[in-house]
């Protein structure tokens, strides 16, 4: 490809992608067996519910768990401390916007 096909002077380019976006392939008819699958599969459990959303919150505690092990504590102690900044402050904001950001992930998760 040339210099101009990258970018997007080239017509004969141009062409091209538009007849390779214009190509479709026809439906396939499948006379239900799809619609018919899907109601014969069972409707998930109330256990397999509660499973997921247990794997979920030890995610976001495995998680959580991780990141505060690799968290500098020590340099930002002594930079809080440099700088007259509250560290429970600090550290408290930090905490509560995780755990809002980890709980409306796993509310999304769930709908």
């Amino acid at each position: 490809m040339s210099d101009t096909a990258f970018e997007g002077r080239d017509p004969d380019f141009d062409a091209w992608l538009g007849q390779q976006l214009q190509f479709s392939e026809p439906y396939l008819d499948n006379d239900g067996f799809c619609e018919r699958v899907m109601e014969q599969l069972p409707a998930p459990s109330r256990r397999s519910e509660r499973r997921a959303v247990r794997f979920q919150y030890g995610a976001v505690v495995a998680a959580s768990t991780i990141v505060a092990w690799q968290f500098p504590f020590d340099r930002v102690w002594m930079e809080a401390l440099q700088q007259s900044i509250s560290l429970y402050s600090l550290v408290g904001i930090g905490v509560l916007s995780s755990l809002a950001a980890m709980t409306g992930g796993i509310l999304a998760a769930r709908r």
